[in-house]
């Protein structure tokens, strides 16, 4: 008979293994992980007036499939007080692939600390899931506010309904360049649901929310040449401060203030890259309301934004300064939306901590009940936004030592409305304002799914054409989109 050492190797590796899983089972019984992620699915179909044409800067007036959002990630907690999470951006590129990625120390309900890249704490309608938002696109007040940014945030709830947060952040993965003063934003958000103090009785709990917000602080970007593929490369620089897109994603740079950056060398290229940053001090509030009835909901924001940029221009060829470029800028942007439930859900049941969850259906769509497929209908909504920006400027580049002309010169409409240049190249091109109408009917299946339909018409106050390309000088002043979505999450 063969004898077996109590000591084997075999033996002693399971004896670890049972010991070890009996001290790992109670850490483990304290972490909570699921996975997370969302599919959207676009369809549009433009028309605007503009002729078309084979040039690559005519893409975003072109009738598309887009997946929107495509994102897969994991969410959790350990032992309830340190939530964690990790989404990635499968559509992103190389330099947002992070969609979500922090930690949050929970351990006191009033007083939370975040870091990571999470969403900085301004707009409601920001705050609002992608998931869930009542519009394809969020509004013209969404392009100015600072989104997702690496940072830290300090953030709170209380019974009352009184919610607050304030970060601090950086607007970029990187710093540019190690200007002093420059590259640290800050953000505040105070909200508060005053419904909370009427203790009115009965299940429809209507919600009168106000909210207040706040981003100052200074960051770079780096000026470059036009990416134009109808004209010679260019040799001078420029950076975009302040741009616009159509609010349904139609077209691309309906408006853009341009500061000029350094000269560079003979040939120049298609976007090349400046030597020296222009630095961007950026100061802005905004106010929020939303007030909800039953299965209506009215939603409103608006964000005053103050631009200062400034930079010293230099010769590429000489190394040598030619000059300092400034420009400063007022942009307001606003929208009001109305929404209504047709199927009766109730919107006050979707919201908590100063933000708005989704609807989930009284009668889901083709829901299994008890092994019979019913016909549910699922929650239908009808909706209307309107939504405008608006950019004055105020002082547009000061003295240029290669420029012969007066000191100091300003941005002037030269009638057209399609741009302005000054003698430090800085420049605005497009319409200074745009309002845009919303229609929306959305479907939504159950939870988990949803369908979107989507009208939009967007008046410029001037002509707007394609930048960037000289293969076509047609203008318009309006655009139609008509946008579908299918969208699935979990």
């Amino acid at each position: 008979m063969k004898k077996t050492s109590a000591f084997s190797p075999t033996r002693v590796s399971m004896a670890v293994a049972v010991v070890c899983v009996g001290i790992s089972m109670p850490a483990f019984a304290q972490m909570d992980t699921k996975m997370t992620g969302r599919v959207h699915y676009d369809a549009r179909y433009f028309n605007n007036g503009l002729s078309g044409s084979q040039d690559r800067d005519y893409g975003s007036v072109a009738d598309t499939f887009e997946i929107r959002r495509a994102r897969i990630g994991f969410t959790g907690n350990y032992n309830k007080q340190i939530q964690y999470e990790g989404v990635a951006n499968g559509v992103g590129s190389s330099t947002n692939i992070i969609d979500t990625a922090f930690i949050n120390y929970g351990y006191n309900s009033a007083a939370n600390i975040r870091v990571g890249r999470f969403k900085q704490p301004f707009s409601l309608e920001e705050n609002t899931s992608s998931n869930n938002i009542d519009f394809m696109e969020r509004s013209y007040v969404n392009q100015v506010i600072p989104g997702k940014k690496l940072g830290a945030m300090l953030h709170g709830a209380n019974q009352s309904g009184f919610t607050y947060a304030a970060s601090i952040y950086q607007n970029d993965f990187r710093e540019l360049s190690n200007t002093d003063g420059s590259g640290t934003m800050g953000a505040l958000r105070l909200t508060t649901n005053l419904a909370k103090f009427a203790n009115l009785d009965g299940d429809s709990q209507p919600v009168l929310h106000l909210g207040y917000g706040l981003v100052s602080g200074s960051y770079e970007i780096l000026p470059v040449t036009s990416g134009n593929t109808s004209k010679a490369p260019d040799t001078k620089t420029r950076a975009t401060v302040i741009g616009f897109n159509d609010e349904n994603r139609g077209l691309s740079n309906a408006y853009r203030l341009q500061i000029g950056g350094d000269l560079l060398g003979t040939g120049g290229g298609y976007n090349a890259v400046a030597n020296h940053t222009v630095n961007v001090q950026n100061d802005m509030q905004g106010l929020e309301l939303a007030v909800t009835h039953g299965p209506f909901k009215f939603q409103g924001e608006v964000a005053d934004s103050k631009y200062n940029a400034s930079t010293t221009r230099y010769n590429g060829t000489t190394a040598s300064a030619i000059g300092t470029a400034t420009l400063s800028a007022n942009v307001k942007t606003q929208y009001m939306s109305v929404l209504f439930n047709i199927t009766g859900e109730d919107f006050s049941k979707t919201y908590s901590k100063g933000s708005f969850g989704g609807i989930k259906p009284k009668s889901e769509f083709m829901k299994d009940y008890g092994g019979v497929v019913g016909n549910g209908t699922g929650a239908w909504q009808v909706g209307y936004r309107v939504s405008k920006y608006q950019v004055s400027i105020g002082q547009a580049a000061s003295q240029d030592v290669s420029d012969t002309n007066a000191d100091t010169t300003y941005f002037v409409n030269s009638g057209d409305g399609l741009g302005v240049t000054t003698s430090q190249n800085s420049r605005y091109q497009n319409s200074p304002s745009a309002t845009t109408h919303t229609l929306a009917v959305n479907w939504i299946l159950n939870s988990n799914a949803r369908v979107m339909f989507n009208f939009s018409r967007t008046n410029f106050s001037s002509p707007v054409e394609v930048l960037d390309s000289s293969f076509d000088t047609t203008t318009t002043n309006k655009e139609d989109i008509f946008s579908i979505r299918t969208q699935f999450n979990f």
